[in-house]
């Protein structure tokens, strides 16, 4: 994909609205006290972080990014699309970059595309969205499970579940009826529940991917946790993903900036975390993430930029890649190794 193609998928709008969310984030950033006590407590409270705990949120976060992007690789294969594991990485991040600096998660709209691109025949766009409804689906059942677990250990009420059943059920009823039915133009839509209903596996595959891809996060967060000194960081961890998933639900800034934040905030205090303690968890969640997402993002488009030959390609790739490993091993060092010595 193109810097062109990009722009035509984001719109001028959101690339304006992109620019000036980032030049009041740069304000925020180096005067705090701005935004009052509570937020310049929070920061205060991020500098006695430790670094190590970081990096391994870190990791659970490029194991998240990794772990969606084969939940879309097997929802498009449900439609007949074929791609690499490395090919459908790179499509996926490359939308997850474009979230992080654009509202309204315009970056869907470019991992949509980007997926379509995967299918042959005019409906190919039709047969995408019905790959990710399927996937909402999936989703609904992993999030049932996680707000279970909640329960068990009496972080979350047990209500969502009900709703996050329905969406599975229907799911599940949409699978049952369309593998009954033969393909037509206005049928395409079901093409993913269809393969569901006739494969199995393939429902445990996807199921499987998007659990997989959810673990990682509570694994990130509980190392968020307890890189804060928070008490019962895997319980704060199964509290702060479903109230981020609901948050994600309403992406009114780039890369769900400060809400994000404030959700883990609230979601804290209601568990008797303090506001500022809770509101320095989720800039530290917020921060890695983003900063996983950029970096991923950034080796997304380098991988799907056109090369004027493969060896051209070859040698930019092994240039990205060994930077990136230079730079994450500098970083390492001067966060934790360094000190330990």
């Amino acid at each position: 994909m193109t810097a062109l193609e990009m722009y035509r998928r984001v719109g001028r709008r959101g690339l304006a609205a992109a620019v000036a969310t980032l030049v009041v984030l740069a304000v925020v950033a180096a005067t705090p006290q701005l935004l009052g006590s509570q937020v310049a407590r929070a920061i205060a409270a991020l500098t006695a972080a430790d670094p190590r705990w970081l990096w391994l949120a870190a990791v659970g976060f490029l194991a998240s990014v990794l772990a969606a992007a084969g939940s879309w690789r097997s929802a498009i294969g449900l439609c007949g699309g074929r791609l690499g594991p490395c090919d459908a990485a790179a499509r996926y991040g490359a939308g997850s970059f474009v979230n992080t600096f654009v509202p309204a998660r315009a970056g869907d709209a470019v991992r949509f595309g980007l997926f379509a691109r995967a299918l042959d025949g005019e409906e190919r766009l039709l047969r995408t969205g019905g790959a990710f409804a399927a996937l909402g689906a999936a989703r609904a059942v992993v999030l049932a499970a996680l707000v279970v677990a909640g329960a068990a250990v009496g972080a979350l009420p047990l209500w969502p579940v009900l709703a996050l059943s329905a969406v599975a059920a229907g799911g599940v009823v949409l699978a049952l009826v369309a593998r009954r039915e033969t393909p037509r133009r206005a049928a395409r839509l079901l093409d993913a529940f269809r393969a569901l209903g006739r494969e199995p596996r393939a429902a445990a595959r996807l199921v499987g991917w998007l659990a997989l891809s959810v673990a990682a996060r509570v694994v990130a967060a509980t190392a968020i946790g307890a890189a804060l000194g928070i008490g019962s960081p895997l319980t704060a961890a199964l509290v702060i993903v479903p109230a981020l998933e609901v948050a994600g639900a309403l992406p009114l800034t780039p890369g769900n900036i400060g809400i994000t934040s404030g959700a883990v905030a609230v979601a804290f205090e209601t568990h008797g975390i303090s506001f500022a303690h809770g509101l320095a968890a989720g800039i530290a969640f917020h921060a890695v993430e983003t900063a996983v997402g950029i970096a991923f993002g950034l080796g997304s488009l380098i991988w799907l930029a056109p090369y004027p030959s493969p060896g051209v390609r070859r040698i930019a790739l092994l240039a990205a890649g060994a930077s990136a490993s230079l730079s994450v091993a500098g970083a390492l060092s001067a966060t934790v190794l360094i000190p330990l010595v």
